[in-house]
């Protein structure tokens, strides 16, 4: 009885260390994605629009950086409500440090807080 209640506390703490990873992926702070001026470079988000979620974006320096292409692949399943991946392609335009900043949301439900936040930093050299 008692290696049975170690060893379902044992599976509960690494639940929970799991769950505060995940958390603190997140919200950890990113290094800059390092580009050069001209080139062209995409960010994947994972997305799940079957869900009413998209990713939008928040900020962008336009004098920066030029979105170039903003598009949603699901994934290759035939499981229904399967998630995917959102695309978006960015053009460097001069040097300097930036930042991109996305939220996922559901676009009808305007008073509501994003489910998720992303801000990427960027350095353009």
């Amino acid at each position: 009885m008692r290696m049975k209640k170690i060893i379902i506390l044992s599976i509960a703490l690494i639940v929970l260390a799991s769950l505060c990873v995940a958390l603190a992926d997140e919200t950890k702070q990113l290094k800059p994605m390092m580009v050069r001026i001209g080139d062209t470079f995409t960010i994947t988000l994972r997305a799940n629009m079957s869900t009413g979620y998209q990713w939008q974006l928040t900020t962008l320096d336009e004098t920066m950086l030029q979105l170039v292409n903003s598009e949603y692949i699901p994934y290759k399943t035939k499981r229904l409500g399967a998630d995917g991946k959102q695309l978006w392609t960015f053009k460097a335009l001069k040097a300097g440090e930036t930042s991109i900043a996305f939220k996922y949301v559901r676009p009808h439900e305007k008073d509501k807080p994003p489910e998720r936040q992303q801000t990427i930093p960027i350095l353009i050299n």
